[in-house]
């Protein structure tokens, strides 16, 4: 097994033999550990694309503007309305598939553009443990996944931001708003809109890692296991019950084991069609 310092050395040599390249940038942890190695390797053979997209979540949306700053590379936008592709709307098992093919199919054209023949992404060794259909796209549009192929794993990716002393090591993960809506219920700007009022507001009390889960507008909050406690006072549920209301929630009700990664995908154990 190679250690962080070999697999580091490893995807240095492979991002170099790019020659240049377009990171696909969502301010992410992954992709801002593998923009800062874009920038070390290719200097301003690297630039980087990032789509402004409604799944966006407050955090990152913020973070997008700062990071890159910080990085020291190109950042190109690209508007797309994700609203635009049925088959995001419908929310089937592989909606992830279709929506990363619309969105890298755009961010290929920008890099081209821009005299980017490989555009690359930060798909981790550790992604690799869920269900991901969006992995398919990537394989198909030629994305390349160099922190995959590298055997990098979440964990390790930390660790070296951690001992670089950049600010993202820190950052919870945050995915997609469309992972907080239910396969098969359809995804409607109101409901991301309410599911971002719901996190922001649960962000500002101080808790740092959260899904809002919404079916049918009814709230299910994940919070990591150590920070259920918090929620456990009648005036903070009191006011947590209004607020989710106003914003448009029916039932509000706090997931008692906790946050956990693609807990939506629970009900693909359970029979539900992944390949549709």
């Amino acid at each position: 097994m190679l250690s962080i310092d070999e697999k580091l050395k490893k995807l240095k040599n492979l991002i170099a033999s790019y020659g240049s390249c377009a990171v696909a940038f969502s301010s992410g942890v992954d992709s801002t550990f593998l923009s800062y190695v874009a920038k070390d390797v290719l200097r301003n053979n690297a630039i980087l694309i990032s789509v402004e997209a409604q799944t966006l979540t407050s955090r990152d949306k913020a973070d997008m503007n700062s990071y890159s700053k910080n990085i020291g590379l190109k950042l190109i936008k690209v508007p797309c309305n994700q609203l635009k592709i049925d088959n995001f709307i419908k929310n089937p098992p592989k909606r992830c598939y279709y929506c990363k093919y619309a969105l890298f199919t755009k961010i290929k054209e920008i890099a081209k553009q821009n005299g980017k023949d490989i555009v690359i992404d930060g798909t981790n060794a550790s992604d690799c443990r869920d269900y991901r259909p969006g992995m398919k796209a990537l394989e198909e549009l030629d994305i390349k996944s160099p922190l995959k192929i590298c055997g990098l794993t979440k964990d390790e990716i930390r660790q070296c931001l951690k001992k670089w002393n950049i600010k993202a090591s820190e950052k919870p993960s945050s995915g997609c708003l469309a992972t907080r809506i239910p396969y098969g219920e359809t995804i409607t700007q109101e409901k991301l809109d309410i599911i971002r009022k719901c996190e922001d507001y649960l962000l500002n009390l101080g808790i740092k890692n959260i899904r809002v889960r919404l079916e049918n507008k009814n709230a299910r909050i994940e919070v990591m296991p150590n920070e259920r406690s918090f929620f456990f006072n009648e005036s903070i549920m009191d006011n947590i019950y209004d607020t989710f209301r106003s914003f448009g929630c029916t039932y509000i009700s706090l997931d008692l084991r906790g946050y956990r990664t693609g807990s939506l995908n629970e009900i693909l154990d359970k029979g539900m069609n992944q390949n549709e």
